[in-house]
C-alpha cells in the first residue's frame, strides 16, 4: 500500500514485512539501551574557497535540512504497524534538528566512542566531530542498509556544498520523495502463491547451513551482557591496492570473492582452539536489491530505505583459498534470481515468525561475518563542488560498520581512493581488540598469499 494523507500533514503507510523484521531484531536490544545492528557511516572532509566562509555549524545545521527534504523518510517513524511522516512547520523542523544534530564539542571524543554510546532514536541522527573534521551518521537497519547509509552520507556532503537555504524550499511536498517499502516496489500480493511459497522454502534452506559451522573463541557465557561496539580498521596502501587488483583481474576474480576466501581462512585459523573449530565456515552472501528495482527505486534518490537481501552459503575445510574464491566468485557473479526476489515478503514473515516463536536471535554464532559496498565512490563522490569561486567539499575518508550486540562479528570491506579499507565490528564483552587485529591481519595476509602479492 503506497503513502496516504490520513490527516492534514500526516502521510502514513504500513511497515513492510522486511522492515518489521529488521526492527524486531533491532528492538530486542532496546532494554538494554542499544540498538542490535543499527549501521554507522562516517566521512572525513575539507572544505575549500568560499565553502569555509561562515559559521561552518550553521551551513551543517541547513545542509541537515536540506537532507531531510530531498530525503524525507530520514525523520519518519515506525510505530508497531505503520510508518509516519510529519510535515514539519518551521517551529517542527527547527525542534527536529535540535533533536537530531549534535555537535561534539569534547575534543576527546572520536568516532569510536561515540559508535560504543550510541542510543536508540526515532529517528536518523547526525554527529559532527570538529575536532577531526568528521561527519557520523547513525541509523536503525530497518530505515537503511550499507549502500544507502553511504548514499544518505553523500546527499549530506552535497547539500553541505551546495549552501542552500532550506527556508526557501517548499516544504509540503515530500511525500513525493518518502520511500516504499521494497515489497511494494516488487509488487508482491499480500497472500503467497504457491510459487511464492516454494521459492521462500528454497531461501529457508540456506539458513540449515548454520548448523555445525565454526566459530570464535569467546569470552563471557550466557549470562554475560553485551557491551560497546568497538572496531578495528585497516587501510591497505594505493600500491598494494593496485597490486591486489590486478592479480584478481588477472584470475578473473571478484575483489570480494577473493576477500570472501581469505575471511573464511582467517576464521578456520582463528577457529582451532575453538569447541567448534572442525565443521564448515558458513557466512552471508549480501546483495543489495537496488540493481534489481525498476526505476527509479534503483536509484540514490531512495537511499533512506532497507532493500537489501542475503542467504547463506559454506565452505569446507577441505577446500583451498583457490577453491573457495572461485566458488565465492560464481555466487557472486550468479547475483539474485527471480525466485529469491518474489519471496522477499513471505520469507520475512516466515523468519520473524520463528524468531518470535524462539523468543531470541537464534543459536549463539561466534564466526565473522562479511559485507560490503565494493567500490564505495560509487556511492560517495570524493569531490563535491559549491561557491561561487569554485569551492569544493572533499571527502578524504569513508567508513561503514554496524551495532553488534551479539558473539558474532563483522568485516566490511570497501574501496575508497585507491585503497581496499578493512573494519572489523565486535563486542566489547565477548572479544578483545588485540584477537580482532589478529583476525584482520590474518584475512590480508591471506588475501596477499592466495593472490600471490
Amino acid at each position: 500500500m503506497p503513502w496516504l494523507e490520513v490527516s492534514p500533514s500526516h502521510w502514513q503507510r504500513p511497515l513492510g514485512e522486511n522492515e518489521r523484521m529488521i526492527k524486531w531484531i533491532g528492538d530486542r536490544a532496546h532494554a538494554a539501551g542499544r540498538e542490535h545492528w543499527s549501521i554507522t557511516v562516517v566521512g572525513s572532509f575539507t572544505l575549500s574557497g568560499s565553502l569555509r566562509d561562515g559559521k561552518l555549524e550553521e551551513k551543517l545545521r541547513k545542509a541537515w535540512m536540506l537532507l531531510r527534504f530531498r530525503h524525507p523518510s530520514i525523520a519518519s517513524t515506525a510505530g508497531a504497524d505503520t510508518v509516519d511522516y510529519l510535515v514539519p512547520d518551521a517551529k517542527a523542523l527547527e525542534q527536529w534538528a535540535d533533536e537530531t544534530l549534535n555537535v561534539i564539542s569534547d575534543s576527546t571524543t572520536t568516532a569510536e566512542t561515540l559508535f560504543a554510546s550510541f542510543k536508540p532514536s526515532p529517528y536518523i541522527t547526525g554527529y559532527f566531530l570538529p575536532h577531526t573534521q568528521q561527519f557520523v551518521l547513525h541509523a536503525a537497519h530497518w530505515r537503511t542498509d550499507g549502500f544507502g547509509a553511504l548514499q544518505l552520507l553523500n546527499a549530506f556532503f552535497d547539500a553541505l556544498a551546495s549552501n542552500l537555504d532550506p527556508a526557501a524550499l517548499p516544504w509540503g511536498d515530500e511525500q513525493a520523495r518518502l520511500v516504499p517499502s521494497v515489497e511494494e516496489v516488487l509488487e508482491l500480493p499480500e497472500k503467497a502463491t504457491p510459487e511464492i511459497q516454494a521459492a521462500t522454502a528454497g531461501c529457508l534452506r540456506s539458513g540449515a547451513l548454520v548448523a555445525g559451522s565454526i566459530g570464535l573463541p569467546y569470552g563471557g557465557d550466557a549470562n554475560t551482557k553485551p557491551g560497546g561496539t568497538h572496531s578495528v580498521r585497516r587501510s591497505l596502501s594505493e600500491s598494494a591496492t593496485a597490486s591486489i587488483l590486478a592479480a584478481c583481474d588477472a584470475r578473473n576474480i571478484r575483489p570480494l570473492s577473493a576477500v570472501h576466501a581469505s575471511l573464511a581462512a582467517a576464521n578456520y585459523a582463528g577457529s582451532a582452539s575453538s569447541a567448534n573449530g572442525t565443521g564448515h565456515y558458513t557466512s552471508t552472501m549480501r546483495f543489495s536489491l537496488r540493481p534489481y528495482l525498476r526505476e527509479p527505486f534503483n536509484s540514490a534518490q531512495y537511499a533512506s530505505a532497507l532493500y537489501t537481501g542475503s542467504y547463506m552459503a559454506k565452505v569446507a575445510p577441505s577446500n583451498s583459498w583457490q577453491e573457495n574464491a572461485a566458488q565465492y566468485n560464481e555466487l557472486y557473479a550468479a547475483g539474485l534470481s527471480r525466485e529469491f526476489l518474489i519471496a522477499r515478503r513471505q520469507f520475512a514473515i516466515q523468519v520473524l515468525e520463528m524468531l518470535s516463536r524462539a523468543g531470541e536471535l537464534g543459536p549463539p554464532r561466534s564466526e565473522v561475518d562479511i559485507s560490503s559496498v565494493d567500490d564505495a565512490e560509487k556511492l560517495v563522490s570524493p569531490v563535491h563542488h559549491g561557491g561561487k569561486d569554485g569551492g569544493a567539499l572533499e571527502v578524504n575518508d569513508v567508513s561503514l560498520g554496524l551495532e553488534c550486540l551479539a558473539k558474532e562479528t563483522y568485516l566490511f570491506f570497501w574501496i575508497f581512493r585507491g585503497k581496499i579499507e578493512f573494519n572489523l565490528v565486535y563486542n566489547e564483552a565477548f572479544y578483545d581488540k588485540a584477537s580482532m587485529e589478529e583476525v584482520v591481519d590474518t584475512t590480508v595476509e591471506a588475501l596477499k598469499k592466495g593472490l600471490q602479492v
